[in-house]
């Protein structure tokens, strides 16, 4: 991975700051990366305990009750939309926002990068998609913990849409767009309305269901509009940007 040494210095001089020496260059750029490989480690492995525990686990739980009574009607819907919204938006959801928030230059080109609002996003994010998968297995107090779980999932993408809106790419003499640029503003506007969807689908549970599970209906329309959001956020990250 190459690291760019020459964003730091004109950094420096802009913020007043003498200029630096090689080797203080050298460090600024070790701490980034280690800071930058931190914060990808955790959401890369929260993703893997939602994918592993929550996810995967609750799913084979699921297909071993499905098989021993011969009906999928017989497993609780709640449990089967937890096992989905934990793979969904805890274990897909976690790597898009992980290998997002690490790819975005500004946080590779300042001097002193603000990692603080990625990990704010890290620890709304993970509490939102646990607490969602809590009310929908346990049912406790499932009418305040719906909402709650959407709130967070929504500001926490909204830090990491604000993130990355601020990066601003230099200016390639082109007049249209890339390709590129559209998948990814596609997939964020699909993601976006995904989880907007998905809170208004929680206050509505909240304040009329019975369970903390949407309806057959509701929940595969939901399905269509979640897999067009994550497929399209995960294609564009790995779209080349150059």
């Amino acid at each position: 991975m190459s690291i760019s040494l020459k964003a730091p210095v004109i950094t420096a001089k802009s913020e007043g700051h003498s200029s630096l020496s090689p080797a203080q260059i050298m460090e600024i750029a070790r701490t980034r990366e280690a800071s930058l490989s931190r914060l990808l480690m955790a959401y890369i492995s929260s993703g893997l305990v939602f994918m592993l525990l929550p996810g995967t686990f609750l799913g084979l739980w699921n297909l071993l009750q499905i098989s021993g009574r011969e009906s999928a009607a017989s497993i609780s819907p709640a449990w089967l939309q937890a096992h989905g919204h934990a793979q969904v938006f805890g274990w897909i959801g976690s790597f898009i926002l992980g290998i997002g928030f690490y790819s975005i230059p500004k946080l590779r080109g300042a001097t002193k990068p603000a990692f603080g609002t990625a990990w704010a996003c890290w620890a709304m994010w993970t509490i939102g998609v646990a607490v969602r998968w809590a009310a929908n297995v346990y049912a406790w107090e499932w009418r305040w913990l719906l909402p709650l779980s959407g709130v967070l999932e929504l500001a926490a993408f909204l830090i990491f849409f604000r993130a990355v809106s601020q990066h601003r790419p230099e200016d390639s003499g082109k007049d249209r767009l890339e390709p590129w640029i559209w998948v990814v503003i596609s997939a964020s506007t699909g993601f976006l309305i995904s989880l907007i969807t998905n809170l208004a689908a929680c206050f509505y549970l909240a304040l009329r269901g019975t369970t903390p599970a949407l309806s057959h209906r509701l929940d595969q329309r939901y399905l269509v509009l979640v897999a067009w959001g994550s497929w399209c956020r995960s294609f564009g990250d790995s779209v080349p940007s150059g």
